[in-house]
């Protein structure tokens, strides 16, 4: 033992003895071992869950929830939160104790992603819209956002082997696109970071997909997945639909794709250059940006503005007959104000011009108000993107609408209706006439509508049985909120559906999110030639009657609702109207549940008196809401020269009336229309 002692000291001091000691003590002379333990091996207290979310570009500033199949939800409450990164990756530590399977969840505003984990052990997990998929059709009620709750109710809901049948099941359905886009990653489980930030392979997948899960009822959705290319003019999309839930069907694959057609690589930062292009024009003062008291487009002078624009000319810009003005397209630019700012680009499609559709968002200076939008973009000889419009010459847009309406003393009459709303503006020459004679517009089912002028009205309206109606809106179905209400909504309410077939659910579901539409302009000078025609791609197919009764929507104030009953008058003991106010405009104020739109568009409709007898109806909007108000206002605005509902100071006329005294309008970022109207008028009931 003392030439082991000898050792100790020596090891303390000199660190000569190495390994040895830990094998045979040290020294010579048979001197004994010491008994040492063999070292103690770490068990691992945690385990981690990273990977990336995204939509195609990266889904950054999203906050990441994981919920174990107990409830309890990591980061715990009080932590500090899980956000992504600019790249949208990110990384959560759960205790081993954490009980699975998981649900992955990333939101970020209105987008909601969700992702499964089947096993407490480190993993890659990505967010994504396939994702997202994959875990609808491991619901039970194909709801995504449920999943977290129903595994709660039943743990044996998820486990490994059936998360490996759905991502088969999924990565079958999608695979076309899959081979178009040069990928074989796992979309679940594989590393897509690296495809994420140069814009290739899996990223491109993404890019080039349009997964759309919607409600329509507790337990069952409707799920679309369609493939966002390029096409030619009028070309519809390819696409396919089936139903989620307890009535769960198999999807069919997705036709073959041509890798061509889809998205440059690289899209994702191409976009995000675009839209800080714009905010570092936007951020300069006035004088910076436009010569003193310009207003045009050759008035420009800052180099970060003209930046903005194909050729950095902004003359070439031309939108829906729009240019870049003051009072065009691009005003901002031409304002006192600076600082808006543009983010959260995202690829919509690419037309057949090669330019690229792309939507973002648009947030208020102070940062208090949002609003979604999109443009087209061109590549440049630079092989920058800028902005060319859609070098339309006329005005024209369509988007899914539909919602509810309430009429306010007739509560039997009210109903749901789905459609799709058409925007034309009523275009004036300079004698303030119309310029159009009617436009025609085709529905990718190749079915015509016409639409027309009409006095005191801004924009064309639909025309039904040679006569121009009041609306809008094409409504392909709708139903009474009260089912014992006999009848049909489109017999009670005969003016507001111009069309003579009514579609069914399953029909209106199966209508592609991205259907082309064309439209032909006939000039009022020439009301027998087609001036022009143009084509239209809905962002987002109308809603079906199951899927709008499951979604909340802006309401009217108890108080708007009680004054509104309070004052509307009578005629023949039938309720028909409200005075409108005698001096300035017409004030609203509503609710917003959890789970609406945001309303973004505010109008009225009505009637006023002529010297000729009878009366003449009118519309008012106020399209300017901010997306966090409760409260706005409608002002009066001539249509036309020789409108007259409104008086010289811009008060609705004396014995204005409103029958529609508030339509409440909201739209998501697809374009897609959630409108609540309140109608005092009369609905034909049996």
């Amino acid at each position: 033992m003392k030439n082991a002692r000898t050792c100790l000291k020596t090891l303390a001091a000199t660190l000569v003895c190495g390994s040895t000691l830990a094998l045979n003590g040290c020294g010579g002379g048979g001197g004994d071992a010491l008994p040492v333990a063999a070292p103690a091996v770490p068990v691992p207290a945690t385990f981690t869950v990273a990977g990336t979310a995204a939509t195609g570009a990266a889904l950054d500033g999203a906050t990441i929830t994981i919920t174990g199949s107990d409830g309890t939800t990591y980061p715990a409450a009080g932590d500090p939160p899980v956000v992504t990164g600019t790249d949208g990756s990110y990384t959560v530590t759960l205790p081993l104790t954490a009980k699975p399977p998981f649900v992955v969840t990333a939101v970020r505003d209105d987008i909601s992603l969700v992702s499964v984990v089947a096993e407490a052990k480190d993993a890659t997990t990505n967010i994504t819209p396939v994702t997202n998929l994959i875990a609808s059709r491991l619901s039970s009620s194909g709801d995504p956002t449920k999943l977290a709750a129903e595994i709660l109710a039943d743990p044996t809901l998820v486990d490994l082997a059936k998360v490996t049948a759905k991502v088969a099941e999924v990565v079958a359905l999608i695979k076309p696109v899959m081979d178009a886009a040069g990928t074989t990653t796992d979309p679940l489980n594989g590393n897509i970071q690296a495809d994420v930030t140069a814009g290739t392979g899996a990223d491109k997948l993404l890019d080039s997909l349009a997964i759309t899960i919607t409600p329509s009822s507790a337990s069952t959705v409707n799920i679309e997945v369609a493939v966002k290319q390029q096409q030619t003019e009028g070309e519809q999309p390819a696409s396919i639909t089936f139903t989620g839930g307890t009535d769960a069907t198999t999807p069919e694959p997705l036709p073959a794709v041509t890798a061509a057609n889809l998205v440059p690589s690289g899209n994702a930062e191409l976009i995000a250059d675009f839209l800080q292009r714009v905010n570092t024009c936007y951020a300069l003062p006035q004088a910076e940006r436009v010569a003193s008291g310009g207003t045009a487009a050759t008035d420009i002078i800052a180099a970060a503005c003209k930046d903005i624009f194909f050729g950095k000319d902004a003359s070439s810009f031309l939108n829906n007959g729009a240019v870049v003005s003051s009072k065009g397209a691009y005003s901002y630019i031409f304002g006192a104000d600076s600082g808006v700012t543009l983010d959260r680009g995202s690829y919509e499609f690419t037309r057949a011009t090669g330019d690229l559709v792309i939507g973002f968002r648009g947030t208020s200076s102070d940062g208090v108000n949002s609003s979604n939008y999109s443009t087209a973009l061109r590549a440049d000889t630079d092989g920058k993107l800028r902005a060319i419009g859609n070098q339309y010459k006329y005005d024209g847009a369509i988007s899914a609408a539909g919602g509810l309406y309430t009429f306010v003393n007739q509560p039997a009459a009210s109903y749901y209706y789905t459609g799709y709303s058409f925007t034309i503006a009523n275009s004036l020459d300079a004698n303030g006439n119309p310029i159009f004679a009617k436009v025609v517009v085709t529905s990718p089912k190749g079915n015509a509508f016409t639409l027309m002028p009409r006095t005191n009205s801004n924009t064309l309206r639909l025309v039904k049985n040679g006569v121009t109606t009041g609306t809008v809106n094409l409504r392909l179905s709708g139903a009474f909120v009260d089912p014992t209400t006999s009848g049909s909504p489109a017999d009670a309410d005969p003016n507001n559906f111009v069309g003579t077939t009514q579609f069914t659910d399953a029909e209106i579901a199966a209508i592609p999110a991205q259907g082309t539409w064309q439209f032909d302009y006939y000039l009022a000078s020439d009301p027998a030639s087609i001036a022009a025609t143009q084509y239209y791609k809905t962002r987002a197919r109308a809603m079906t009657i199951a899927e709008w009764k499951v979604q909340p929507l802006a309401a009217l104030t108890d108080d708007d609702v009680a004054y509104i009953k309070a004052n509307s008058s009578a005629v023949s003991g039938v309720v028909t109207f409200l005075p409108a106010p005698t001096t300035g405009p017409v004030t609203v104020n509503w609710t917003l549940p959890t789970g609406a739109v945001p309303v973004k568009k505010l109008t009225v409709f009505g009637n006023t008196p002529v010297t000729a007898g009878g009366r003449v109806a009118f519309d008012n909007t106020n399209a300017n809401i901010a997306s966090s108000a409760l409260t706005g206002s409608i002002a009066c605005t001539k249509a036309t020269a020789s409108d007259t509902h409104c008086d010289s100071a811009g008060n609705y006329a004396a014995n204005a009336l409103l029958t529609l005294p508030a339509i409440l309008t909201a739209s998501d970022g697809t374009g897609r229309d959630f409108m609540h109207a309140y109608a005092l008028y009369w609905a034909n009931l049996p």
